[in-house]
Parts: structure tokens; C-alpha cells; sequence
């Protein structure tokens, strides 16, 4: 916490590395503390500070290691643009084809945070 400001810490589901392992998961997302604007993106040091937390709820992977699919409401297996099954998971919204995830929701966190490698990302400004 010396070096960097952690952005979010985000839960995966107990199943995600099966059937290799059933350890439970979380990723930690951190921006390196700086104050110089020659340097990079600005991440000014601050003593106090929000962090995103967020668990993944919905299985991309079943007890054995097998993907889980999305499907649609007659029972086929929901594809993508290019064709592929949708694996099931609320990470993100697969560009539409499903539920906002963690991902949209971390977008909105960096928004109101105002986090400097959101200020000019193409996909979060507003229309």
C-alpha cells in the first residue's frame, strides 16, 4: 500500500481453476502510486481512498472442470458475433449479450473515482 493504491479486489468463483484446483480466488487490481505527470498516468498519493469489491456469483465452470454455457430462452446454446457459445459468468456483459457484469460495474467505479486510465478510454466516454 506504500507503492500503489489498490483499485478493486474481485472474487472468482470456487470452480474457476477446477478440476486442477478448488482454491478460492481473488484477483487485486493496483495503479502504482505517482505524482509526475512526465511519468505516465497521474496516480497522486492519498491516505484515504475507496476500493471496488465485487464476487463473481455465476459459474463458468461446473464441479468437474466443464465450461457452462449460456442459453436462450428455447434452450440452444447462446453464441456471440463470431459464432462461438457464450460461457456463462457475470464478469462481463459479452458486448451486450448479456446481464452488465463486474466489469461495467468497475467502469462506473472508475468513473465517479475519477481514475486517470478511464479519463480518455474511447469505450467509457459518454455518448
Amino acid at each position: 500500500m506504500e507503492r500503489c493504491r489498490i483499485l478493486a479486489v474481485v472474487g472468482l468463483h470456487f470452480n474457476s481453476f477446477k478440476p486442477h484446483t478448488n482454491t478460492k480466488t481473488s484477483v487485486l487490481f493496483v495503479q502504482k502510486w505517482n505524482d509526475d505527470a512526465d511519468a505516465g498516468a497521474l496516480c497522486p498519493k492519498v491516505e484515504d481512498y475507496d476500493i471496488f469489491f465485487a464476487n463473481q456469483q455465476i459459474e463458468s465452470v461446473d464441479n468437474s472442470g466443464r465450461k457452462v454455457y449460456r442459453k436462450n430462452p428455447d434452450g440452444t446454446f447462446l453464441r456471440d458475433t463470431h459464432g462461438h457459445f457464450v460461457v456463462a459468468h457475470d464478469l462481463f456483459n459479452h458486448d451486450g449479450l448479456t446481464e452488465d457484469g463486474i466489469a461495467e460495474a468497475f467502469t462506473e467505479f472508475a468513473r465517479k473515482e475519477n481514475l486517470s486510465f478511464f479519463r480518455d478510454a474511447p469505450s467509457t466516454k459518454a455518448a
